[in-house]
């Protein structure tokens, strides 16, 4: 671990400017030694024109075999780091509270058929990857966006999520908690603690 934070310092100081995209990412490199002068914001954005909540197709997740009720959506790579574990539990968890809803994974990647295989069901679907608009279609046309990713540095899905009209539930580690402003654009939640998901799904 020393050697790793002494190679991280001396590659980063060859560096004039290192562009972090959240106070999270930059609490890390100042942990490994990186002298906060180098350190610069890395503004993000997401086209307004394109997600926004006027994209909303009522009946399109249906159209893909969801059934009627409000829809949990995801987007992102199908990857183990995104944690997904985490929002199939709950999302299982909320149906057995009696909750009527469909859950809508979004993206590709190494995990999708795994994943697919032990949680696929009727209410739950995988778009696969989509883009332009077709994802913000798929945004406004859900109820709720959740990412239970505990590492991204960031997280534009959950600009473009929030765009479209969508509360987010975030983990509270890593960047997308900065982006939330807990009770009233969406929920931080610590899924150390896997009920609280599930109390916030269902509240939201």
């Amino acid at each position: 671990e020393d050697l790793a934070r002494s190679y991280i310092r001396w590659f980063y100081r060859q560096m004039d400017e290192v562009l972090v995209s959240s106070a999270t990412y930059a609490e890390e490199l100042l942990a490994m030694g990186v002298e906060r002068d180098r350190l610069r914001d890395l503004p993000r954005g997401v086209d307004l024109d394109l997600f926004s909540p006027t994209r909303r197709q009522p009946g399109l997740f249906a159209g893909r075999g969801l059934p009627a009720g409000p829809v949990v959506l995801y987007v992102g790579r199908l990857s183990r780091e995104k944690n997904l574990a985490a929002l199939f539990l709950a999302f299982r968890a909320l149906r057995e509270r009696g909750v009527q809803a469909g859950l809508a994974i979004v993206g590709d990647g190494p995990e999708r058929r795994a994943l697919e295989m032990r949680w696929g069901s009727p209410d739950v679907i995988f778009t696969g990857f989509l883009a332009g608009e077709a994802l913000a279609a798929a945004y406004a046309s859900a109820d709720l966006f959740v990412f239970p990713s505990r590492t991204d540095t960031f997280g534009n899905a959950v600009l473009e999520a929030m765009a479209s009209g969508l509360p987010a539930i975030v983990a509270r580690e890593g960047g997308p908690a900065e982006q939330i402003r807990h009770g009233e654009t969406g929920l931080v939640v610590d899924l150390d603690l896997p009920d609280l998901l599930v109390d916030a799904m269902r509240m939201l």
